[in-house]
């Protein structure tokens, strides 16, 4: 499969989401200034999600938590991760199966959210804001039909697509074991699982059984190589996330 690098489909869809992500950002920042920190506390307690406002009837917050963002390194990192995997899936699927993708990824990433705070591993009442579990999904299902496109993501050299998803799926495993141990942390590691499993099942549809099937056997082999790869450079110290 060679290494894909121009893209003949023009992303339309995914910078509307990005442009929709950006506009709510705004009128976050503008409530902010106009009204003050408690009104934008109110915006995020009534429109993030959690299992409790799932619960008491805020049924919309499935919808509305992943157009909201907590900060600019939030919102920048998913906007380059979306622009990246999005274009990657939206070249892929039309636009009815992309926004599947995207919302069911974060739907499902929702769902885990509401079943580790069951089980007492999250918290039922912090809500949880942002698009990441929908990107995961994106990306999830990008790595399967389109694995060998070159992204720069997150950094400035060109890798195939397949590696940076394997990594932060890696990363993402390793970090909410790590939080299931015990290790605190305010990132919903378990919400992009969910997204990736579900845009990895969209993709596997999508792509076939024998594409699918090779994809998946470069990410079993990614995943068993990368993380001694990893330790060995340095780059993650695994260490940290069993000693806290």
């Amino acid at each position: 499969m060679p290494f894909e690098l121009h893209k003949e489909k023009e992303p339309r869809l995914t910078y509307i989401l990005m442009g929709v992500i950006v506009a709510v950002y705004f009128y976050e920042g503008l409530v902010y200034f106009l009204q003050g920190a408690v009104a934008e506390k109110a915006l995020i307690d009534g429109f993030g999600f959690s299992l409790q406002g799932l619960l008491q009837g805020k049924w919309w917050t499935l919808l509305t938590s992943i157009f909201l963002h907590g900060g600019v390194e939030h919102i920048v990192v998913n906007l380059l991760a979306l622009y990246f995997f999005g274009r990657a899936v939206e070249e892929s699927v039309n636009w009815k199966k992309y926004l599947a993708i995207f919302f069911v990824s974060g739907l499902v990433g929702d769902l885990v959210i509401s079943f580790t705070a069951l089980l007492g591993f999250g918290s039922a009442t912090i809500p949880t804001i942002g698009a990441s579990a929908a990107i995961f999904g994106l990306m999830g299902g990008a790595m399967i039909m389109r694995p060998f496109n070159l992204v720069f993501y997150p950094y400035i050299i060109p890798v195939p697509l397949i590696l940076a998803a394997v990594f932060y799926t890696a990363f993402n495993f390793i970090a909410f074991f790590a939080t299931l141990g015990g290790i605190a942390s305010n990132i919903a590691y378990g919400a992009h699982i969910g997204g990736i499993i579900a845009g990895a099942a969209f993709g596997f549809r999508e792509a076939g059984m024998r594409k699918g099937l090779q994809a998946a056997a470069i990410i079993i082999a990614l995943l068993i190589v990368l993380p001694f790869v990893l330790q060995y450079l340095n780059i993650i110290d695994y260490s940290r996330f069993l000693t806290g």
